[in-house]
């Protein structure tokens, strides 16, 4: 297919994906009828390579796959200030007891990455390429956050989520609103003064933002651990992808609309099945990053991608590619005139949108691990705005890891979670279920 082709598909693609559902159902979906017929017997008839895999590209939720490995899943709403609801998954060994649930105990708190939710850090091929399973087995409390609209926070006090008002949110909202207020519900939970983050890609760099602007935050941090962690990504050198990053917020808004980004993809799973679906998303990163995707096995793949995407807002995304553009790790830059646009000098000298001030986050403990072969971070900016005052930095550089093998490489235990753990330890009392302080935290 010709780079033509290619791209007047993609750009068909992403008109497709803002279509509502019912749209896909009553016009669309007569004439993909014969997609499934044209997937080969094989494809259809997949054996899957055992029963957990089976379980967890079949589940339907976090509960579904959390049960598949054998832990149990409690749910948590967060009111955000602005009313949004958030949910919070707390995972639970089914060996605790009540009583050892009810101590206290370290907390580890993970955030997901861009298009993603809870999901994504419990989706290794096997119990012990989960982080999150190997911590709560330690002895750890484990919570796993979501980003407002999202599969699991599409609630708001007032909003409805097909409002227009409800996705008017970008990387600010995350930062001054979503991550602070989860983690001060957790701790008043858990009766906990600090916990440790752990945040995947654009999970580290909410982190960066709030903690940047809220001091208060900060002085609940234990230890901060990204992996893979974004702050300004490299310029992407896909013609599509530069021409989206280039183009302003409004262009945006018409190419995608101005609610949700990627609100159909259980429609598309659904139509393609785990196999052929696992097959174009591997494709699109492939041909949109050039990602190789050489640490990651076929079958950790079926059961990622299966549950990988989650809706976002388009503005979300805006403000990444205004990030990319400007190489400033900045806030959302609102309603920029078409003259000023234009004359990219005249609008520098007139506005400056207002960076978060990263060089201000110090004496918190921070360990990053990334790969030296991806392309979407630049680490060495992000060590030049981080090292300035931070004492305690850690950093793992891992040859040959591209952006998704810090959570699913074949040997992601021995290179990613061994030195994490290793760093958890140092960082926290080594926590024992077997502990007799009495002191408890809410039961849940």
């Amino acid at each position: 297919m010709s780079d033509r082709l290619q791209s007047l598909f993609l750009f068909l693609v992403s008109l497709l994906v803002r279509v509502p559902l019912w749209i896909y159902g009553k016009y669309i979906l007569p004439l993909l009828y014969v997609l499934p017929i044209l997937q080969n017997y094989k494809t259809n008839n997949y054996v899957f390579p055992n029963k957990l895999v089976e379980e967890v590209v079949n589940a339907n939720d976090i509960l579904d796959i959390c049960e598949a490995h054998g832990f149990d899943v409690h749910e948590h709403v967060v009111k955000t200030q602005d009313g949004y609801l958030l949910t919070v998954h707390r995972i639970v060994s089914k060996r605790l007891s009540t009583r050892d649930l009810k101590l206290k105990r370290p907390v580890v708190y993970f955030h997901h990455g861009l298009l993603t939710n809870s999901e994504l850090f419990v989706l290794g091929q096997s119990t012990d390429k989960c982080l999150p399973f190997l911590l709560v087995e330690r002895g750890y409390d484990v919570w796993l956050g979501n980003n407002r609209g999202n599969k699991y926070s599409r609630k708001h006090i007032n909003l409805s989520s097909k409002s227009r008002k409800f996705w008017d949110f970008s990387l600010d909202e995350y930062a001054i609103f979503d991550i602070p207020d989860c983690l001060t519900y957790i701790l008043d939970v858990t009766r906990m003064p600090k916990l440790t983050y752990i945040g995947f890609s654009q999970g580290s760099s909410q982190a960066f933002a709030a903690f940047s602007i809220n001091p208060q935050l900060r002085d609940k941090i234990k230890l901060f651990i990204g992996l893979s962690p974004a702050m300004i990504p490299r310029s992407l050198s896909h013609p599509i992808a530069k021409f989206l990053v280039t183009c302003p917020p409004e262009l945006m808004y018409f190419i995608f609309g101005t609610r949700a980004i990627l609100p159909s993809t259980v429609f598309w799973q659904q139509l393609l099945g785990p196999i052929n679906y696992m097959k174009v998303v591997d494709w699109s990163l492939v041909y949109l990053f050039n990602w190789k995707s050489q640490h990651i096995s076929l079958t950790q793949k079926q059961v990622g991608y299966t549950h990988m995407f989650s809706p976002s807002s388009v503005k979300s995304v805006a403000h990444w590619f205004q990030i990319i553009n400007s190489e400033r790790f900045q806030m959302f830059q609102e309603d920029i005139s078409k003259i000023y646009a234009s004359v990219p000098s005249l609008h520098s000298k007139l506005h400056r949108c207002a960076p978060f001030p990263v060089q201000v986050i110090e004496n918190l403990p921070m360990m990053l691990i990334y790969g030296d072969q991806d392309i979407l971070i630049d680490m060495e900016t992000t060590k030049q705005n981080l090292m300035r005052n931070l004492k305690d930095l850690t950093l793992v550089e891992l040859p040959g890891y591209e952006h998704m093998d810090t959570l699913w490489a074949g040997n992601v235990a021995e290179l990613v979670f061994a030195p994490l753990i290793e760093k958890l330890e140092q960082i926290h009392a080594a926590p024992s279920l077997s502990d007799t302080d009495t002191d408890t935290a809410s039961d849940a």
